[in-house]
Parts: C-alpha cells; sequence; structure tokens
C-alpha cells in the first residue's frame, strides 16, 4: 500500500504539473533536432583514431560458446581520452562501488566529493547545457544550472534498494548503468563503453560476441563479467560520458517508464529508462538502449 500511495501521488503530480501548463508536450522530432546536435558537437567523443574495436562473430543471447577469441576492444587513446576532465572525472568513479546486488554500498565523504566533481565537470560542457536549457525551456527543471546539478546528483547517484522487498541501499542509477551489478549468475545494467574496455583490459569480463550493430555507434554485446553472464547489454562505443547522461537524462525526463525515440542523423534510436517505484523521491533505476 505504501508503494502504491507514492505511485498514486507522483501520477497526480504529473497530471497537476501538465493540467496547469507547467510541462510542455515534446515532439519526437524536437527530441531528435536535440539529440543529434548534441551528438554532432560531442568533441569529447572518441574519433576513428583514439580506438579499435572488433566484432568478430554474431551471437545470440541463450549462447554460452565465445564467438570472440579476441577482445572486443584493441586499442584505447588512453593519453589522450582519459585526460579529459569529464573522462578524467568518470573514472574515479568507477571503483566506489560494490558490484553484488543484496550487499550495501557505503559512500563514504571522499566518494561523494568525486561524484560532485564528476557533475561539475560535465556540467561546464555545452552538451550538458543545451540539456538543461530544453528541460528548463518545457519546464522540468529550473533556470539555475547549480539547481540542475542537485537534480542531477539526486536522479542518479541517491542509493535505493535494488530489489523492491529489501531495505538494503544497495544501488544507484549510475552504478546500474554506467558500472553494472551481479545478481547471482546474471549481471545487471553495465551499459558503458569505457567500462568494458576497463574491465576487459584487467581479465574480468570477456566478450562473447556481439547481438546486434547499427548506426551511429549502437553495439549490443554478449559478455560474461566475472563468472557472470550478461545476455545482452547496449553499448554507445565511443560517446563521451556528458553526451551519455544527457541523453539518459533527457529520456529519463520526457518519457520516463516507457519507449524513448529520436534520430541521430537519420537513424532510429529507442531508449528506455525506468523510475524506481520503492523508494520515495526521484531516482533512476535503468536506463538503456
Amino acid at each position: 500500500m505504501f508503494i502504491q500511495g507514492i505511485m498514486a501521488i507522483r501520477r497526480a503530480s504529473i497530471f497537476v504539473l501538465v493540467l496547469t501548463g507547467v510541462v510542455s508536450c515534446v515532439e519526437d522530432t524536437e527530441l531528435s533536432t536535440l539529440i543529434t546536435s548534441l551528438w554532432n558537437s560531442d568533441t569529447n567523443a572518441a574519433t576513428s583514431h583514439d580506438l579499435r574495436y572488433s566484432y568478430q562473430q554474431h551471437t545470440d543471447t541463450s549462447s554460452s560458446t565465445d564467438h570472440a577469441p579476441n577482445r572486443l576492444f584493441s586499442y584505447v587513446n588512453e593519453n589522450y581520452l582519459f585526460h579529459k576532465p569529464t573522462y578524467r572525472t568518470f573514472l574515479d568513479l568507477l571503483d566506489n562501488y560494490r558490484n553484488s546486488v543484496g550487499t550495501a554500498e557505503h559512500v563514504t565523504t571522499t566518494e561523494v566529493a568525486e561524484e560532485l566533481r564528476f557533475l561539475n565537470e560535465i556540467c561546464k560542457t555545452s552538451i550538458m547545457q543545451k540539456t538543461q536549457q530544453f528541460l528548463h525551456k518545457k519546464g522540468y527543471v529550473s533556470s539555475s544550472m547549480v539547481d540542475f546539478e542537485h537534480k542531477l546528483k539526486s536522479v542518479w547517484f541517491t542509493t535505493y534498494p535494488r530489489s523492491g522487498s529489501s531495505r538494503t541501499l544497495d544501488s544507484s542509477g549510475f552504478e546500474h548503468v554506467f558500472v553494472g551489478e551481479v545478481k547471482g549468475s546474471s549481471v545487471d545494467g553495465f551499459h558503458n563503453w569505457i567500462q568494458f574496455y576497463l574491465e576487459e583490459k584487467k581479465g574480468h569480463a570477456n566478450y562473447l560476441g556481439y547481438v546486434f550493430k547499427h548506426q551511429p555507434g549502437i553495439l549490443g554485446v554478449h559478455f560474461k563479467w566475472y563468472s557472470s553472464y550478461k545476455k545482452l547489454s547496449s553499448l554507445i562505443v565511443g560517446s563521451s560520458p556528458e553526451f551519455e547522461m544527457a541523453c539518459y537524462t533527457l529520456c529519463y525526463y520526457l518519457h520516463r517508464n516507457r519507449d524513448c525515440q529520436f534520430n541521430i542523423n537519420g537513424h532510429t534510436i529507442r531508449v528506455k529508462t525506468y523510475e524506481v517505484d520503492n523508494m520515495p523521491g526521484d531516482q533512476i533505476a535503468t536506463a538503456y538502449l
């Protein structure tokens, strides 16, 4: 009853906002124009000079056979990419988490400071500034960039129980989407190419082949992380941390709990984002293509 009450309040709040005209409807064409602009202006994205990768063989989600004898990524220009401020502060976050679902996260003051530095750096980029301006124009956030950073902190980094039947604060939107979690023999989340590259380099991740690939740079991968399998994970290969945060944040605000469809340079993309429904507040449960 408690959870149902929260959901009812959320739905009522959204209804009131729409009735009062605070939130404007966003057409797919508007979103396509914005995200295409963000994609084309992503100056921190990796180029073909910065990374090399090999698809190898096609596989499917039920296979346990390794159809990729080599690593997915054979080269990433770490000396260039990983010294960029948004990458450097993103990398600082990746070792802050315990990947086992059910194991409580103990967030230290150092880790909070790292979260704030990352948000501060991505909010300096034109990508996140355009995102904030768009969401403000449509009535979802205030005109303050500082306030927007606070919202991002709450939406992405608030800890909550991954299971609705648990009270253990073992997860967050950022951990789930960008780092990955292990639940028994399955991997949950884990949708970032940088994390995949690093875990593969360390020998923790074994790429087993691709399930799908389409432009621009979208790759569906089947892999093993430690001793657990990920049937299918989507990666936006080469995108900057700020582009992914912007894309998923936009879809979360505009089309949470349903398909968020848009085009990038003529290529149709569908993103799914879901909110946490077992806690009060506003947090991302997952986001993926």
